[in-house]
């Protein structure tokens, strides 16, 4: 048998935008990790988060003064806020009615067909929303990526980091290619490591992490207990995890990266309102089946770029090299 449309809404109510977001969320390490710190914002044309892209090297806010020494109200305008454009994303779980005569007549196995069709849908908006955060939005209707955080010749957040020196990414590039070492880790780990503030999560290719396995020692190849309890296999490097994705792309054979993230000050943003927001169960208006829409609007965005290190142009196929 197959539900009516107000049956079917019913019997998705209560457990279907639990297992939207467990399934969304458990696929991919990047988006898992992302999960905890992800923020939902009010609405409107941007996501605004204000910050201070300039600084005051040249002491014009305040200064060290004489006792009888006056002092002018300064005029550099040293805060600035980040302004980065929603974007919508869009799922359609489908259910034809071809399907409901296939599976089965029983009220059991047309949940069964239910739960399967929402998770395998689910399961494909979280392979493409992995691609997206590996790839560059910038301009495009798909939402800002890792290629956009690390391309500092880029603007973010509409912040022209040309000329904002503090609203820049670490990018740690090599004219040729080399192979990873203890200090290539140390060195762009210690790029980001300020004081309590630290990466939450090296992130990269198997090829790398399984080098990487290699030239530590044995008392150091021990795993983050929250990272492997979400199962995802990690070693952990000066207290940081360190993991790979089988889906994160390279640049060519001999050219994979790593990146130390943190996300305290990277993080996804939504829309209060369309925060994964499911549209009723609806008719297909020409076709035989029914089918639900699930929209986000939102986007990747950060206040402090300075906390986030690529270190690229590595070789998986060299074990050491000089930093």
């Amino acid at each position: 048998m197959s539900l009516n449309l107000g049956e079917l809404r019913g019997f998705t109510k209560d457990w279907g935008p639990k297992m939207v977001s467990d399934t969304f969320f458990n696929q991919h390490v990047l988006l898992k990790s992302m999960e905890s710190v992800r923020q939902t914002y009010p609405g409107g044309d941007f996501i605004r988060l204000p910050l201070n892209v300039r600084g005051d090297r040249n002491d014009q806010t305040g200064r060290a003064l004489g006792y009888t020494e006056s002092f002018d109200f300064p005029k550099l305008e040293v805060g600035d806020v980040a302004r980065f454009e929603p974007k919508m994303e869009v799922q359609v779980v489908v259910i034809w009615d071809y399907e409901v005569a296939k599976n089965g007549a029983s009220e059991v196995q047309y949940a069964d067909l239910v739960q399967n069709r929402i998770s395998w849908y689910m399961k494909l908006w979280a392979d493409r929303k992995s691609r997206y955060l590996y790839g560059r939005g910038g301009n495009t209707v798909r939402p800002n990526g890792l290629i956009d955080v690390f391309d500092n010749t880029a603007k973010f957040g509409q912040i022209d980091r040309t000329k904002a020196p503090t609203y820049r990414s670490f990018h740690r590039t090599s004219s040729t290619k080399r192979g990873i070492s203890r200090a290539l880790l140390s060195d762009s780990l210690i790029d980001v490591w300020d004081g309590g503030i630290k990466p939450d999560i090296g992130i990269t290719t198997p090829a790398i992490w399984s080098k990487i396995h290699s030239i530590l020692m044995r008392d150091e190849r021990y795993p983050n207990a929250a990272m492997a309890g979400a199962g995802f296999t990690n070693i952990t490097f000066m207290g940081v995890p360190i993991v790979f994705d089988k889906e994160r792309p390279v640049k060519a054979d001999d050219r994979h990266s790593l990146d130390w993230l943190n996300f305290d000050y990277l993080r996804d943003y939504a829309c209060e309102g369309f925060n994964m927001r499911r549209h009723p169960w609806a008719r297909m208006p020409q076709n035989t089946g029914q089918y639900e829409v699930i929209v986000n609007f939102g986007n990747l965005c950060s206040d402090n770029l300075r906390y986030q290190n690529r270190l690229d142009d590595l070789d998986p196929t060299v074990l050491t090299a000089a930093a």
